[in-house]
């Protein structure tokens, strides 16, 4: 008797084992224009959709796309990477945001390679409330009714890293509230009502970018937020630079804007490029010396 009950033990233990490991999270998945959420999402059996390969994906893993997809909006909860590198990787988010991401203070989330296409009633192309980081490289995000990224923290700041990517016909490129941080890298703000706004104490720092043809203005800073810019374009925009809280430019070309610049705290290093075809030029309110 005592025998028959030990296997019986066993055997449930056995089929125990198997079912968790079944449905263990992956630290790497897949998804695929031909794949179906409910596979398990590897190589060979990949899901169809971000949403329903994040389950399946433990924290800090990578949720990668094998071929062309055109994806529905996603919630971010922990660390992960949605990698669309190398293939056409889509989210197409009319009437609601692309991606949210509400996760712990300590989580890191990386998109890369992914184009979110909001098709004019998109709201937000990424919207990022909550997390350690937020990284988006080599992304193009367009056709947003509010921001390409929002950034609007709901408890400690997170800070945002921008690299190559591509901002179009958003009502705004990129939105910093409270007390948000971002870099921003050899990216491009093209034909979006504004570029860059930041208020409250957000501070965004850019490099090798361009602004342009964005019809209300390039840059604007309000409250008491702060943007530096070394090295970029900023070119026909309604005001290229609007600087109610500090602008700091150093090796600008401003050029072929209605207006260059307005505002009362916009500070030049000395080496910026103004007087170019702005239908008026503006000036700096004050210098910084160069070290």
């Amino acid at each position: 008797m005592f025998g028959r009950i030990g296997s019986g033990v066993v055997a449930a233990l056995l089929v125990s084992s198997l079912t968790t490991s079944a449905f263990a999270q992956a630290s790497r998945t897949w998804v695929s224009g031909v794949g179906d959420d409910v596979n398990p999402c590897s190589r060979t059996a990949p899901c169809k959709t971000f949403a329903g390969a994040i389950s399946k994906t433990a924290a800090s893993g990578i949720i990668n796309a094998l071929d062309p997809i055109a994806a529905g909006a996603v919630t971010i909860t922990k660390a992960i990477t949605l990698e669309g590198s190398g293939v056409s990787t889509n989210i197409l988010n009319s009437g609601t945001n692309g991606i949210i991401v509400n996760a712990a203070d300590t989580d890191v989330v990386i998109v890369r390679g992914i184009m979110i296409q909001g098709g004019g009633t998109g709201l937000n192309g990424i919207r990022f409330l909550k997390g350690k980081s937020l990284t988006v490289e080599s992304c193009t995000i367009q056709n947003q009714n509010g921001a390409a990224i929002d950034v609007a923290p709901s408890g400690a700041a997170g800070t945002l890293f921008v690299r190559n990517s591509t901002f179009v016909a958003n009502k705004t490129g990129i939105n910093l509230a409270g007390a948000s941080i971002a870099t921003i890298a050899s990216s491009r703000f093209f034909d979006d009502v504004l570029g860059l706004h930041t208020i409250g104490t957000a501070r965004a720092t850019i490099w090798d970018s361009v602004f342009a043809s964005n019809t209300d203005k390039g840059l604007w800073a309000e409250g008491t937020s702060e943007i530096n810019m070394d090295r970029g374009l900023i070119a026909d925009n309604g005001i290229g630079v609007q600087g109610d809280a500090p602008i700091r430019l150093s090796d600008v070309m401003l050029g072929h804007n209605t207006t260059g610049i307005a505002g009362a705290k916009v500070i030049s290093f000395g080496n910026n490029r103004i007087a170019s075809g702005n239908g008026a030029d503006g000036a700096p309110s004050g210098t910084l010396p160069q070290q």
